[in-house]
């Protein structure tokens, strides 16, 4: 037992406690580890200060006291890749703990190791709308090279030393020869008005279809020494005569509104970059969409026939038939698409019917003259004759198109058109061959187009 001695006045009053003395091997390793940690403690700062980007391996210098409550001084290293701070009664921190790393990973680089000062949070992924066609306004512009159906054919004449039955090459028709093709072009600009319930963009659009326009010209000329016939009837003018000529004109043009309702690519994937940097990723998806609106199309042709001998003048011995047609069709527009959409590339097809109101119109006029013929019959003819219906109509179009995503706000495309215009009233269905009904009107007609198209979409 120890003896008790007075306090002096500089010294603190004794506190009672019970204390129990170390074994001689504790001690010695007590000494021993604590002679290691001031080494490390002095040398530690300057390797820090002699290699500032040199990772340091976490050491934790503390061994566990055989004794309960027993008070060990443990110095902590600082550590960038701990996770749990461990605590020990006793143990003093020196210096503030580095900031330490979050683990974060995508699914295309896991195990990556992002600073959580350099990303406070892993990013959330979002819808590709607001990645692809992301701007309030989209349009697109694209050219068309369409090639148009032949005529309805009728038999404007013939040479007298050959019949149709007899030889069907040397008779002139409507159908002689085909069109060229037409340039065109479709344009289209719509606006997003919002998302509805299920996710799904809507939008109202505007479309122009057309600047269709062909044109056509042919001639045929009787064999040496003998003329040709014709099938109209009491027009002078026309038969006898050595050439014959026609020229026809047809256009088309469309004009669209449509409200637009279609599905949304799902949620993109977001992948981590080896420079810790994220990239977005479109998931493949088919998107189909409905299309509500209306359509209002016009075909508008001419079609004219002459006829003329090359040893008399047209004052004396000619003709010119001409007939012009005009059709408005309007009605209700009901379509769709289907896309499938991928990251940088895309496919689909659209497309459009138009069930519509026709309302047709044709006029036209004959001046003729024979001067060498007696009378009657008169040698010389001059009339007009106008008419118009309201019928049935129809526009139908389909496109198979494919396109590349420049930018995802802008794309390439290319693709194959259809377009079938029904129930108008053509130039060449409204011939009055037998001069018996005074306005004919024939609204059965219908024209075919086909074609490439190539062009560009994109959103701002």
């Amino acid at each position: 037992m120890r003896a008790a001695v007075a306090p002096s006045q500089f010294e603190s009053p004794p506190v009672n406690r019970h204390v129990t003395e170390l074994p001689t091997s504790v001690r010695l390793r007590t000494l021993l580890g604590s002679v290691c940690l001031l080494v490390a403690g002095g040398v530690a700062p300057q390797l820090r200060a002699a290699e500032p980007d040199q990772e340091i391996v976490p050491i934790q210098f503390a061994e566990l006291i055989e004794q309960e409550n027993a008070a060990v001084e443990v110095l902590m290293i600082p550590s960038v890749v701990v996770d749990d701070e461990v605590v020990v009664e006793g143990a003093v921190s020196e210096g503030p703990r580095e900031q330490t790393l979050e683990d974060v990973s995508a699914r295309a680089a896991d195990g990556l190791r992002v600073q959580e000062f350099g990303v406070d949070e892993m990013p959330d992924e979002a819808s590709s709308g607001d990645w692809f066609s992301s701007g309030r306004w989209y349009g697109s512009a694209e050219m068309l090279w369409f090639d148009r159906s032949r005529n309805y054919r009728r038999v404007l004449g013939y040479d007298v030393t050959f019949t149709p039955s007899e030889n069907p090459v040397g008779t002139l028709t409507t159908t002689g020869i085909p069109f060229d093709l037409s340039a065109g072009a479709r344009v289209t600009l719509g606006e997003h008005l919002d998302r509805d319930h299920l996710d799904r963009d809507r939008a109202l659009e505007v479309t122009f279809y057309g600047g269709l326009s062909y044109a056509q010209q042919d001639s045929w000329n009787a064999l040496p020494g003998s003329f040709l016939v014709t099938p109209l009837a009491d027009v002078p003018g026309f038969d006898g005569a050595t050439t014959y000529g026609t020229s026809h004109t047809s256009n088309f043009n469309s004009l669209e509104w449509n409200y637009k309702l279609h599905r949304r690519l799902g949620r993109d994937q977001l992948v981590m970059s080896p420079n810790g940097t994220w990239t977005r990723h479109a998931e493949r998806a088919w998107l189909p969409a409905l299309i509500i609106g209306t359509r209002l199309a016009t075909v508008n042709e001419s079609f004219r026939f002459t006829s003329s001998r090359n040893d008399r003048p047209l004052t004396e011995f000619g003709g010119n038939y001409e007939i012009d047609t005009q059709n408005w069709l309007w009605g209700f527009n009901l379509g769709g698409e289907l896309i499938s959409q991928n990251e940088f590339y895309y496919w689909g097809l659209r497309g459009r019917v138009t069930p519509s109101m026709s309302f047709a119109a044709n006029q036209q006029s004959v001046v003729s003259i024979n001067s060498a013929q007696p009378e009657p019959p008169p040698n010389s003819i001059n009339r007009t004759s106008a008419a118009d219906q309201l019928g049935p109509g129809f526009v139908g179009d389909l496109s198979l198109f494919a396109g590349w995503n420049i930018t995802p706000n802008f794309s390439l495309k290319a693709g194959y058109d259809f377009l079938w215009v029904a129930g108008i009233a053509t130039a060449t269905r409204q011939f009055d061959l037998d001069n018996v009904r005074q306005n004919p009107m024939d609204g059965g007609g219908q024209i075919f187009f086909n074609g490439l198209s190539l062009g560009c979409e994109g959103s701002w």
